[in-house]
């Protein structure tokens, strides 16, 4: 069905830039579906096709006109897709910035956290006491304040030597 759409799509980029129904003239479309017997015989000549210089069969060599319509058809068909796909790109950029910046803690609640964090970085596991005070000082939710402690333990705390040594002594007690 996509690949459908995009013949369809394409046919209308055409039809747009040329003016002229990629129906008109040979009664062909690119979304055809039937396939026509007579086309894949190779005994059946018509000449109105033979209208170079390059034999029956031969290739067909376009027209400097032909080529001339070709390259701007090409030209202007490509500048369309550019612009089109750049729109495109723009957004998603925005959304995947816009998703990135709304994960993050606003500064001045994330200092008091760590302001927090260095003063007990031999423990870092606040009470529900402690907890209920940052959620006063921060306006964080205690599910965010819960969150923000397990994602610095994973970050920070298991590669500083002095809080490995007291994770140690807290389990032996």
């Amino acid at each position: 069905m996509e690949a459908v759409m995009a013949c369809w799509e394409l046919e209308q980029s055409l039809l747009t830039l040329t003016g002229v129904s990629p129906g008109e003239g040979t009664g062909a479309t690119m979304s055809d579906d039937d396939d026509d017997p007579a086309e894949s015989d190779p005994s059946i000549y018509d000449p109105a096709f033979d209208t170079h210089d390059s034999g029956a069969f031969g290739p067909l060599i376009p027209t400097e006109t032909e080529r001339t319509l070709m390259e701007r058809v090409r030209q202007e068909l490509k500048n369309e897709l550019k612009n089109g796909y750049k729109d495109r790109i723009v957004d998603v950029r925005e959304e995947i910035l816009r998703k990135r910046r709304a994960g993050k803690l606003p500064g001045d609640t994330t200092s008091v956290l760590k302001a927090w964090w260095h003063a007990h970085s031999k423990w870092p596991y606040p009470t529900e006491d402690e907890k209920a005070r940052l959620v006063q000082e921060t306006g964080l939710q205690l599910k965010q304040i819960n969150n923000w402690f397990i994602n610095q333990r994973k970050r920070n705390w298991h590669s500083n030597p002095s809080s490995t040594a007291a994770m140690k002594t807290k389990r032996k007690r």
